[in-house]
């Protein structure tokens, strides 16, 4: 299997906008987990656990 490398801008899954950056969330009620946010909808479009 080849690996092709290849420099693409994910959309959100929302609002459709090509993303350049996300927003981390980690205060107030979602301090125990890491919360990112479309910067354009502010949308959750992923969330972790912080360490």
């Amino acid at each position: 299997m080849d690996i092709i490398s290849k420099k693409i801008k994910p959309i959100c899954p929302h609002c459709e906008e090509k993303l350049d950056n996300i927003i981390l969330v980690n205060h107030g009620f979602f301090s125990a987990k890491v919360v990112y946010c479309c910067p354009e909808c502010h949308k959750i479009v992923g969330v972790g656990v912080s360490s």
